[in-house]
C-alpha cells in the first residue's frame, strides 16, 4: 500500500473519531495527516512526510488551543454558574461545617464558606460558590 493512502485511512479514522469526542482537536491531527499524505502523493522522502506531520499537527492544535483560550467566557464556568445566589433549606448538619441542604428538588452536599459562622438555628443559607457538586454556602 502507498504511503499517502495510510495517512489518509489514519486521517479519516480520526475524522471518525472526532464525531464522537467534539473537541476539534482529532481534526486539527487529521488535518496535518491528510497534509502529509498529499506530500508522499507528491513524492517527497517519509521523513519529510513525518516533518509536515509533525509541523502542521502542532501548529493547528496550538491554534485551536488558542482560539478556545480567546474565546472562552470565565462566568460559564460550569453549567451550575447560574445557581449561585440562590437559597437553600439545611437537611441537617453533618458537623459545623458540613450539611446537607435540599436544592431544585434534591438533597446536595454542601459547606460554609471559610468566613461563614455556623448556626444550626438557620435555615436557609445562600450558595456561594461550587465546587464540584459541593455546594459552598454562606
Amino acid at each position: 500500500m502507498e504511503a499517502y493512502w495510510i495517512w489518509w485511512l489514519v486521517a479519516l479514522a480520526l475524522v471518525i473519531a472526532e464525531m464522537f469526542s467534539g473537541t476539534f482537536y482529532l481534526l486539527a491531527v487529521a488535518l496535518g495527516l491528510v497534509v502529509a499524505g498529499f506530500s508522499a502523493y507528491f513524492g517527497t522522502p517519509p521523513n519529510v512526510q513525518g516533518v509536515i506531520a509533525a509541523v502542521l499537527c502542532t501548529a493547528s492544535v496550538g491554534w485551536i488551543y488558542g482560539w478556545k483560550k480567546r474565546t472562552a467566557r470565565p462566568d460559564e464556568r460550569t453549567n451550575l454558574a447560574n445557581d449561585i445566589g440562590q437559597e437553600v433549606n439545611v437537611v441537617h448538619w453533618a458537623d459545623d461545617h458540613n450539611l446537607r441542604v435540599s436544592y431544585r428538588g434534591a438533597e446536595w452536599q454542601a459547606r460554609l464558606a471559610e468566613h461563614a459562622v455556623a448556626d444550626r438555628g438557620r435555615r436557609t443559607w445562600r450558595i456561594k460558590d461550587i465546587a464540584g457538586s459541593c455546594l459552598i454556602v454562606e
